[in-house]
């Protein structure tokens, strides 16, 4: 999991290290005068009939050596500042309206999008961002962090749902909103009209609620306003009569049907029955469920789906993920070798961030790119919130001591990196077929704060072993000067060729300019085996359809230093102090089209364990906790969050029986097994409530099928989901409403740990 971020992180920060080493010393706008003084006896044979103002300076600031010294400025220094000898005053502002008449002049705002507003308590002017419309004033409305007049001019309606399935007299709400092609950013709501292409399938009214009808199949629901529409589709599964297991497995997005077989199975693991998907991916059956049956489909070209404890008659929708891996190597010339890189049902993306209007500067630069985040948070996996790793070199001419250019590494594809110039140039991504929803985070950093680490961070670069914790803890928080980037509608090459690579250079546009103060509750713990003690904080936009875009990022960890401030699952952002401190979550408003009326804001709140080595005792393991606003509203300043959800620490795995105890964990709602397969071929098995599960042998339903609960098996994580109050397991697997795709909009806690290597005993019976 996040141990093969940490290779990255030590070449990133020994390199802003040991630029760090060679920076001048603090200060040096007011203490060196470079210039040396002219003979002030020239041209004094001027006319001197004619009087001269002549300015006198009431406070000097020169010391004996001819230099700018602030200390000889009167007390409070920091309300003067020492230029040409002369201690000036620093210019404070009263009010807003001294803000927006010098503040730029000033220095203090330089960005000219945003309203330059004055902080009364400290006399300094800053940019101000809006969030949401209820920011700006009437008639305006917040638009990539400015208050502009309320856009009139958006024509193109885009239809923000996500495809579903519903069922017979179950329904969904459909939204829509229009936007203008020749600007990103401008997005206001719509009232189009809605249609169906078959209302015996599925009808919609004029509010876009379409509702199940009693004929089965899939229809076009098309959305229009003025001359422009858009289309959606959706598919009505309806039971026939006998029938008690009606299940349309489909794939993600498309609703394509899911090609493979299925089976039926008894508590034991038995099967009972067993077959071909059909054609239209509903699998049916006229079984007896009284006793309780499980059903597991095998997707030939898709993940593994199993849905256990049915018990009465059941119409599902399996929304199902495909099957997607790359490893892609790059050559040292940094050409893509494609003799060894392997791409299954994934193309390239390579780029690089735009810089050209970031306004800081800085001795390193980094830069954090992937794609829209769904239920990938559950697991909080590293190689998804960043990329597939990506085997490279360091640009040749890279100035990163201790590091060998001509010796390959192994970094995120989502990660760059540069010390006065390039070390990893370009991002390097791998994503299905269809256009994909690109985030970046980027910025320049001064890495000073961070020297203590320097030895133990050039050790990991040799090999030694490296404590991401407290790097995560160090660095985190000076992310707040990064901007943010939202690149939409982006195509990968052509799938499976590594020939084929798109091209990408997002935009760097927006400040992470509004903040939140998070309180962190005690830190779960993993059992008697000590905390989950880094902590990462996550903000972005939650679409409509169920993803989550990054817009900021900081964290910590339970003690930057373990040996003298032992671990006690306490997590404060200032050790210094004696109070228990909030972290600050720097995070981008809106923008470039994100700023929907149907997109709100969210933060993830992550406490992870990072086994640092093989010493540590700790399984990989994680808990979350989401926090989602209303649209049109920001993330509150200070956030309450609930407790962490604790981890299912008595649960196991017995590959030699296929057989799982699931641990429970109190406030949770519904758990799953998920077996993540080291070339992504994954397996996910809702429990639906049991506590011990008996997996079948696949090859048992088709002698084809590799069993992916053994083969070439990374972790065995157990899920463990607190939903949203009123929300029941039934209702994420029945058409219609919430589906399991899109729970990232009604999960409100998580947790996860790796039982693939046992180290907790099952519980006793």
């Amino acid at each position: 999991m996040t141990r093969r971020l940490a290779l990255a992180t030590s070449l990133l920060f020994t390199a802003g290290l040991a630029a760090c080493s060679d920076d001048p010393a603090a200060g040096g706008e007011d203490t060196t005068v470079t210039d040396t003084a002219e003979d002030t006896t020239e041209d004094t044979t001027e006319d001197t009939t004619t009087e001269d103002t002549v300015e006198v300076c009431e406070n000097p600031c020169l010391n004996d050596n001819g230099n700018n010294d602030k200390s000889l400025c009167p007390d409070p220094k920091s309300d003067w500042i020492c230029t040409e000898g002369c201690c000036v005053p620093v210019f404070k502002c009263a009010n807003d309206t001294d803000c927006r008449e010098q503040g730029f002049a000033e220095g203090q705002c330089t960005d000219e999008r945003f309203d330059c507003r004055c902080d009364v308590a400290s006399g300094e002017c800053s940019a101000w961002f809006c969030g949401a419309d209820v920011d700006c004033a009437d008639g305006e409305a917040c638009v990539s962090g400015a208050c502009v007049p309320t856009p009139t001019t958006a024509t193109s309606v885009r239809i923000t749902s996500r495809p579903t399935a519903v069922t017979t007299g179950e329904s969904t709400t459909l939204r829509a909103e229009l936007v203008d092609p020749a600007r990103a950013d401008l997005v206001v709501a719509a009232s189009p009209t809605w249609t169906s292409s078959d209302d015996d399938i599925v009808s919609v009214d004029a509010d876009g609620v379409a509702t199940g009808g009693t004929t089965g199949g899939s229809v076009t629901i098309t959305a229009t306003e003025g001359d422009s529409s858009a289309t959606i589709k959706l598919v009505n599964v309806v039971a026939a009569a006998g029938d008690t297991i009606t299940a349309a497995v489909l794939k993600e997005l498309t609703l394509d049907p899911v090609s493979g077989h299925f089976a039926i199975t008894a508590a034991d693991g038995s099967v009972l029955e067993s077959g071909t998907v059909a054609a239209d991916g509903v699998v049916r059956s006229a079984i007896d469920t009284s006793a309780g049956v499980g059903l597991h489909v095998f997707g030939a070209t898709t993940s593994w789906v199993s849905w256990l404890g049915i018990d009465s008659s059941a119409v599902m929708f399996l929304p199902v993920p495909p099957t997607v891996y790359s490893r892609v190597d790059k050559t040292p010339e940094g050409e893509i070798d494609v003799d060894a890189t392997i791409l299954e049902d994934v193309g390239i993306i390579e780029g690089k961030p735009d810089f050209t209007d970031y306004q800081r500067d800085g001795v390193l630069e980094l830069s954090l790119s992937s794609f829209a985040l769904s239920t990938a948070l559950f697991d909080f996996s590293l190689p998804v919130l960043l990329g597939a790793d990506v085997k490279r070199y360091l640009d040749p001419d890279h100035n990163i001591p201790a590091t060998d250019a001509s010796e390959a590494i192994t970094v995120p594809g989502g990660l760059t990196f540069g010390l006065d110039g390039p070390a990893i140039e370009s991002f390097v991504l791998t994503a299905p077929e269809g256009e994909q929803r690109m985030w970046t985070l980027a910025g320049r950093l001064d890495l000073t704060e961070v020297a203590e680490y320097s030895s133990e961070i050039i050790d990991a670069v040799a090999g030694g072993s490296l404590d991401l914790t407290r790097i995560v803890g160090a660095v985190f928080p000076l992310f707040e000067n990064f901007w943010s980037a939202y690149t939409p509608g982006i195509s990968p090459g052509t799938i499976g060729d590594a020939s084929s690579v798109s091209a990408a250079a997002p935009k760097l546009s927006s400040p992470l300019g509004l903040k939140a103060a998070f309180a962190v509750p005690p830190l779960p713990a993993i059992g008697e085996l000590g905390y989950a003690d880094a902590l990462f904080i996550l903000g972005g936009a939650l679409t409509d359809d169920g993803v989550m875009l990054p817009l900021g990022l900081t964290g910590g960890a339970d003690t930057s230093n373990k040996d003298t401030n032992p671990a006690d699952g306490v997590a404060d952002a200032d050790e210094r102090t004696p109070e228990i401190d909030p972290y600050q979550l720097s995070y981008a408003p809106m923008h470039s089209g994100l700023n929907s009326p149907h997109a709100a804001y969210t933060a993830a709140v992550v406490a992870v364990a990072i086994p640092p080595n093989s010493d540590d005792p700790r399984p990989d393991a994680g808990s979350g906790i989401l926090i989602r606003t209303e649209p049109g509203e920001t993330l509150p300043e200070s956030p309450t969050l609930p407790d962490f959800l604790g981890f299912a620490t008595t649960s196991g795995w017995d590959a030699s029986t296929r057989t799982a105890d699931v641990g429970g964990v109190s406030g949770a709602d519904i758990q799953r097994l998920l077996f993540k397969g080291k070339t992504g071929r994954h397996w996910t098995v809702w429990t639906n409530g049991e506590v011990s599960v008996t997996l079948p042998l696949p090859s048992d339903v088709d002698e084809s099928l590799v069993d992916r609960a053994t083969n070439e098996l990374e972790l065995v994580l157990v899920n463990s989901l607190d939903l949203e109050s009123g929300l029941t397991a039934d209702r994420i697997v029945t058409p219609g409403g919430v589906a399991m795709d899109g729970l990232l909009k009604h999960v409100d806690r998580l947790s996860f740990i790796d039982i693939k290597d046992p180290i907790f005993p099952p519980a006793t019976p």
